[in-house]
């Protein structure tokens, strides 16, 4: 720390300083920058009492100590008074430097614990611009100070001439983003650095000049070939810099155009994969298309496999107990069966079962009727339906105790006249069963919860 911090800064300290010896403090040459690490430089929200301030730098101390003369610095401060003023700053500020004593009184120092505890302890603010971070100077020095998204830091490359000041968070990527700018900092370095022997360089090998040479002491001439030897030195590093300079910016050169490759690459790649999302959109509305195909196809050919051809057919009917619950509840009165036929091209029929009765047998019965259903062969065929319909309600334990029951259509019933629209009106048994006698038997014609009807068309 050059003696120039001597007149102390915080102005706004209780009458704490004033500037003394500005003349002699700066005749002093600037010491190293490990000597310079005085006080600690925050942004105090409040004046704190006198005796946490340091006596040469102003500032809060950094690893107090007290001098015999009874006054406190920084550790580095007062060894940059001793070294460079060899007296007390306090002393010198008081007029107090009366005796030889005092200056040995300077020399001799402690470190001052509990002051550097007091100090560590203080509320301070953190000094970067734009950062509203408060806290103990302790945790300021610890943890935020390194971390503080608003310190910002020299570049690297400042050596270079790089004057980028960037936060520590953000030094990665200004590197990474500044290649070729500091490459070009570089090497016009190292262009001045080349520059400055050959200018210093004086004409020689005349005779005179050997002459001159041969009267110089032998102190000299060793002096001048130790410096034509570290001139040597330092072209022989020049040219190897410039070697580094150019591989690295042929190298720079050779990412640039791998990397305007790779875009152009993969620019390619993204009009590929939308030219196969459209394919695959079409494929899929395609394959929607054929699933849809396949499902009619599918109920179309299980409905053929469940016909019957020949006006003999059964019926199985599953989740009897639901079903009867639905017909109670008013939810669902009827099932239809699927359709069969008399023969290949006979009459289109299907069953329609009141699980919980239709008219006569409503609430007591079991109702089973016929539906005459509009077929392809209508045309062709003898109107009314004459034919005798026998309905059998299967029994599942012992085989041989069906419920059987038989009619002959009314042939003036507009039931069984050609039908005009889907389907005809039902026309059958309202009363096949009585509801009393199922549940009485009901393990006997529902099995797994499962029953099964069966209806013959003669003649």
């Amino acid at each position: 720390m050059s003696l120039d911090l001597i007149p102390l800064k915080q102005s706004n300290a209780p009458h704490l300083h004033n500037r003394v010896c500005v003349e002699v403090m700066n005749s002093f040459p600037s010491t190293t920058d490990e000597e310079r690490d005085g006080g600690y430089f925050t942004h105090a929200d409040r004046n704190y009492n006198h005796k946490y301030y340091c006596g040469a730098c102003g500032q809060l101390m950094r690893d107090p100590v007290q001098t015999e003369c009874g006054h406190r610095f920084c550790k580095a401060c007062h060894k940059t008074a001793l070294k460079e003023l060899k007296m007390c700053p306090s002393c010198l500020r008081e007029k107090d430097i009366l005796e030889n004593v005092s200056i040995v009184m300077f020399e001799k120092c402690f470190k001052d614990r509990a002051i550097e505890k007091e100090i560590l302890n203080l509320e301070v603010a953190c000094p970067n611009q734009g950062c509203t971070w408060t806290g103990p100077l302790r945790e300021f020095e610890e943890k935020h100070k390194m971390n503080c998204e608003q310190n910002l830091q020299r570049c690297p490359f400042s050596v270079a001439g790089c004057k980028e000041m960037i936060s520590s968070h953000q030094m990665d990527e200004h590197i990474q983003a500044s290649v070729q700018h500091h490459l070009n900092c570089i090497l016009r370095c190292l262009q001045e650095i080349k520059k400055v022997p050959s200018e210093s360089l004086t004409p020689k090998g005349t005779i005179e000049d050997l002459k001159i040479e041969e009267t110089k002491p032998p102190e000299w001439r060793k002096e001048l070939s130790q410096g034509e030897t570290a001139q040597e030195e330092l072209k022989v590093k020049l040219q190897t810099f410039e070697n580094i300079v150019t591989v690295l910016n042929r190298e720079v050169g050779h990412t640039l155009n791998t990397v305007s490759e790779r875009e152009k690459w993969i620019k390619e790649q993204d009009s590929e994969i939308a030219q196969l999302k459209r394919k695959v959109r079409q494929n899929e509305k395609s394959i929607y298309l054929k699933d849809v195909v396949i499902a009619e196809l599918q109920l179309h050919l299980e409905v053929l496999e469940n016909t019957s051809h020949d006006g003999s057919f059964t019926w199985r009917i599953s989740d009897v107990s639901r079903k009867m619950k639905d017909a109670r509840d008013g939810r669902t009165t009827s099932v239809l069966s699927p359709p069969f036929y008399t023969s290949r091209c006979g009459y289109k029929l299907c069953l329609r079962m009141y699980l919980n009765g239709d008219g006569l047998g409503a609430n007591t019965h079991l109702s089973l009727f016929l539906v005459i259903m509009k077929g392809k062969y209508d045309l062709i065929l003898e109107w009314p339906f004459s034919k005798k319909v026998t309905f059998k309600l299967l029994d599942q334990c012992n085989r041989d105790h069906h419920v059987i029951s038989a009619f002959k259509p009314d042939i003036n019933s507009a039931s069984f006249l050609r039908p005009t629209r889907s389907m005809n009106v039902a026309s059958g048994c309202p009363q096949f069963l009585t509801l009393a006698h199922l549940r009485s038997n009901w393990h006997h014609y529902v099995a797994e919860d499962t029953m099964f009807i069966q209806a013959i068309v003669e003649g």
